[in-house]
């Protein structure tokens, strides 16, 4: 769908009779292989063409989406629409963004593979298993009993355009791969491991670097005991650190907020953590998952401090929530999460605690978004002398996280950055195990 053609579907929703209208449209073509051990078990090859319509009539605001985009289905499509959305109750703050807050345009974040017209399923194919070879020699005699690996594409045409005049496009491309082994344990537990690689260029993977990974992390799992409840000094590996850093970025959600459903509200320039917590927005990171010159409605994203030396600086509004909580929209969402290091890596951060636990996965567990409590399963090494000792599992770490972030004891340099939450090892001191 060409600009005039997106101009065109705008042009329908007003003839229809709406006030406003955003449209986007959507081109997307995804690719999934999967093996188990050596045996070919999923290929998911897809195409898909839409258009999602958000429409403001009279007041009211209504959100449908098409895949039928010959002219004639879709001014009928657009015209029940409309009338559907005048059937919905009155909401006053549901309106375009403003259009001096909105992406001007320019710029390329290099988002899409040049070469992917010729990634192929056959090509994903190819390093899945490449994957399961590699594995599946260490399945005879020994502990690893099974594999699963998996190769997935997706490249996407999205076209954002409203009746104010926004239109912008973006082009992008992902691929990843993922590694997954079960272990039998001499006492007859099965643990498991994971393993991503994922990046925007398809030739930057590494089929053999993934499954080693996957492998190593799960040989390293055998063994694990429980140790004492108590609270321990404690370094969360980067892979890991999102469970913490997530519902921290969710409870400033302009939804989460308005809705008091936070344990953040009235927290903005407020200094509720420890001074070495520094968290970046930072959208604008060229060939990066997440990375974005506009979020949903078109508003401007711009590198800031979410939270700065432990002082709340950002909220996450869009003009909607922005209205109902009677403020400026910034925009909808985080985009590349990045924290401001202060200390060494994982490595260093276990030789300068001397002694605790090295987090390295959470099984399960909850948080509660109101009040910041949070238990999760955990599974990781206990460290001591500055060495991991030995594996541990079936232990919970609880706490609450305005109190789990003032115990901040170091920021590593050592991030993680494969997806848009790029974060690096942290320390943290005296967290309750059990």
């Amino acid at each position: 769908m060409q600009t005039n053609q997106v101009q065109k579907v705008l042009d329908f929703c007003i003839g229809a009779g709406a006030s406003d209208a955003r449209i986007i449209f959507t081109v997307s073509d995804q690719t999934a292989v999967s093996l188990y051990n050596r045996d070919v078990d999923k290929i998911h090859d897809a195409s898909d063409c839409s258009v999602f319509l958000q429409l403001f009539v009279d007041g009211r605001y209504g959100t449908f989406s098409t895949n039928m985009l010959d002219d004639a289905s879709l001014r009928e499509f657009i015209s029940n629409a409309v009338r559907l959305t005048r059937l919905l109750e009155k909401d006053e703050c549901r309106h375009l963004a403003p259009a001096e807050l909105c992406f001007k345009g320019g710029g390329d974040l290099k988002l899409l593979d040049p070469a992917a017209g010729n990634v192929t399923a056959e090509l994903g194919k190819a390093l899945a298993v490449q994957m399961a070879e590699s594995l599946c020699a260490h399945i005879d005699g020994g502990p690893l009993q099974s594999c699963e690996t998996e190769f997935g594409c997706s490249v996407e045409h999205e076209v954002l355009a409203d009746t104010a005049g926004f239109c912008q496009t973006r082009d992008a491309s992902f691929y990843t791969l993922s590694a997954g082994c079960s272990f039998l344990d001499k006492d007859g537990s099965r643990p498991q491991s994971w393993w991503p690689d994922a990046n925007v260029f398809f030739s930057k993977l590494s089929a053999a670097r993934c499954a080693e990974t996957a492998y190593n992390r799960g040989m390293a799992r055998l063994g694990a005991r429980r140790i004492d409840a108590g609270r321990y000094d404690v370094v969360v590996e980067n892979g890991s650190v999102a469970k913490f850093v997530s519902p921290l970025l969710s409870a400033l959600s302009g939804s989460a907020l308005q809705q008091n459903n936070s344990f953040l509200l009235d927290s903005l320039g407020k200094k509720l953590f420890s001074s070495r917590l520094t968290i970046i927005d930072n959208p604008h990171k060229p060939s990066t998952y997440g990375a974005r010159f506009y979020d949903g409605e078109g508003l401007a994203t711009v590198k800031c401090s979410v939270v700065d030396e432990g002082v709340v600086n950002r909220y996450f509004l869009t003009s909607y929530y922005a209205d109902k909580l009677h403020m400026q929209p910034t925009v909808d969402s985080v985009s590349v999460v990045e924290m401001v290091p202060d200390a060494g890596g994982m490595d260093d951060q276990i030789k300068d605690l001397d002694r605790g636990v090295l987090i390295t996965g959470f099984n399960g567990g909850n948080h509660n978004p109101i009040t910041g409590d949070f238990s999760y399963g955990i599974e990781g090494f206990w460290f001591e002398n500055g060495r991991k000792q030995f594996p541990i599992h079936e232990m919970n770490v609880t706490g609450n996280y305005l109190d789990l972030w003032n115990r901040l004891a170091a920021v590593g340099n050592d991030p993680l950055t494969l997806f848009s939450m790029q974060l690096p090892s942290v320390s943290f001191e005296g967290l309750s195990l059990t």
